[in-house]
């Protein structure tokens, strides 16, 4: 529904050359039904805090499994369905700070997108999100990083600031990397049960990455 409502809305084709003239009518028909294709997520029912990669790159480009959507768009979707599903979800952005998004359970996707849009913090640190949580004593069950293009510029790498929180806080949380395009490496540790590498986005995402944190995988 994402994915047709941003390519309907701009009024010209992802895989072809045709164009046509936009109706708003068909455009808030669109955008309800993926409101309502909310209701169809099953929340893992966990403490969720997202880490958004901000980047000046997150606004170019279009992700793997969805034509002609950004990573900026992408995240700000996955960061719209886990805060109207799941019961306390923190939504931050990274690059080489940490900061609060502002994103609600109330906001729709375009204004979510427009919060995560234009920003830029430095260079990327993903381990930002366990490094913060341990030093503000946030009790967290699952972090999810999104990412374009997977980096790691910080004092530790996200596996052992993920190790550390663990060891720290005695809680066994899960960390799910989001690769929006594929670079050929990762940042979680494939031998580590509870990280789990997501490359792409398409309608299973959400679910898929519900059900890992939920322990159903």
């Amino acid at each position: 529904m994402l994915s047709a409502l941003r390519t309907y809305s701009s009024g010209r084709g992802v895989r072809s050359a045709a164009t046509w003239t936009v109706s708003s009518k068909i455009v808030e028909s669109l955008d309800e039904a993926f409101e309502l294709s909310f209701g169809a997520v099953e929340p893992a029912g966990t403490r969720h805090l997202l880490g958004l990669d901000v980047s000046g790159s997150m606004s170019g480009g279009e992700i793997a499994g969805v034509p002609g959507l950004s990573p900026s768009a992408a995240t700000a979707a996955l960061a719209v369905v886990a805060a109207r599903t799941e019961p306390w979800t923190a939504i931050m952005g990274f690059a080489d700070s940490f900061r609060d998004l502002g994103i609600t359970a109330r906001d729709r996707v375009d204004v979510a997108t427009r919060k995560v849009s234009g920003l830029t913090f430095g260079s990327t640190d993903a381990s930002l999100p366990m490094t913060w949580a341990l030093e503000n004593k946030i009790q967290v069950d699952t972090f999810v990083v999104m990412t374009d293009n997977e980096t790691w510029s910080g004092r530790s790498h996200p596996v052992q600031a993920l190790k550390k929180y663990r060891q720290a806080t005695g809680i066994g949380a899960k960390l799910i990397v989001v690769g929006m395009t594929s670079t050929g490496f990762t940042i979680a540790d494939p031998n580590d049960a509870g990280m789990l590498d997501v490359v792409g986005f398409d309608g299973a995402t959400p679910a898929f990455m519900a059900k890992f944190a939920k322990g159903d995988l």
